[in-house]
């Protein structure tokens, strides 16, 4: 086991790299033998983080997030699962060398810089919180991506409208195609948060059971993150429904869904910096 999560921690930034590369090929060159190969890459890829991720977890007994570099490894998988099942929906590959770019810069961090195993919160042994945090970590993955093809629709109408028609106009997919890329990340987004914000409620009560009466009293399912995921929940909801019902397109669509991420990072930001929380779930702090 450890041998093989040893040669995983080698083979995965190397095929993040030929998957980086072969995207770009894409890009430039657009040849049916390009997307192919970009394609299986992808599987290819996934299929070994995941299996690395298995083995981590069997060998430490505990979810790979017990440091920022597990944390970027597996925000790097995170986007390519997103990134795969909006590929696979809609079958365009143009922009996949921005997502899989990232997705290396983040594997090659969390490979190079990798250290000693840490010491791991012993909530990442629970499967209540395991299974919170990924659904919350694929829910903002799946919005962080509706907020990139939101701004890949503006920069390619600005073009439009200036008429400077570039590599990037010529190669990127019309706006209509990059507005249903948006809109279906957000429509990833929004059932895997209603889950996380669920399952974190169920959890929160099961944990209030095994802690003793001071620490379970610090508990509760009004702490300004929770509620602030919930506002998040309702504004891209909303937005959803604007979409589907009351004809938001376009331009105000992709800006609202620009302004919705926006403000989604100042206010989680602003939380975990100035307001007391018990969300806090490092070693040294929180519950």
């Amino acid at each position: 086991m450890r041998l093989a999560l040893t040669v995983s921690e080698v083979l995965l930034p190397l095929l993040y790299l030929l998957l980086c590369v072969a995207y770009v090929w894409v890009f430039y060159e657009n040849r049916k033998f390009a997307h192919r190969w970009a394609r299986r890459l992808l599987a290819a890829t996934v299929t070994a983080h995941l299996a690395a991720s298995v083995i981590h977890a069997r060998v430490h007994h505990h979810l790979p997030m017990a440091s920022p570099l597990e944390f970027l490894s597996l925000l790097a998988l995170s986007l390519l699962l997103i990134y795969a099942v909006i590929e696979r929906r809609l079958r365009v590959r143009e922009t996949g060398f921005l997502v899989t770019g990232v997705a290396f810069l983040l594997q090659f961090v969390a490979s190079a810089f990798r250290v000693a195993e840490p010491a791991a919160n012993p909530l990442l042994e629970d499967p209540g919180y395991a299974g919170h945090a990924v659904l919350v970590l694929l829910a903002y993955t799946a919005l962080s991506l509706s907020f990139l093809y939101a701004v890949l629709y503006l920069v390619l109408a600005r073009q439009l409208a200036r008429k400077t028609f570039g590599l990037l106009f010529r190669r990127l997919p019309p706006l209509e195609m990059l507005e249903r890329m948006s809109v279906g990340a957000a429509k990833l987004g929004v059932p895997l948060l209603f889950g996380a914000l669920a399952l974190g409620h169920l959890w929160l009560y099961d944990l209030a059971d095994k802690l003793d009466p001071a620490t379970a009293s610090r508990l509760t399912p009004f702490d300004p993150k929770i509620l602030t995921s919930w506002v998040i929940f309702l504004v891209y909801l909303v937005g959803l429904a604007g979409h589907r019902w009351w004809g938001w397109r376009g331009r105000r669509m992709n800006a609202l869904a620009i302004a919705a991420y926006l403000a989604v990072v100042v206010a989680m930001g602003a939380i975990h910096h100035f307001v007391p929380s018990f969300h806090n779930f490092s070693l040294r702090g929180g519950v």
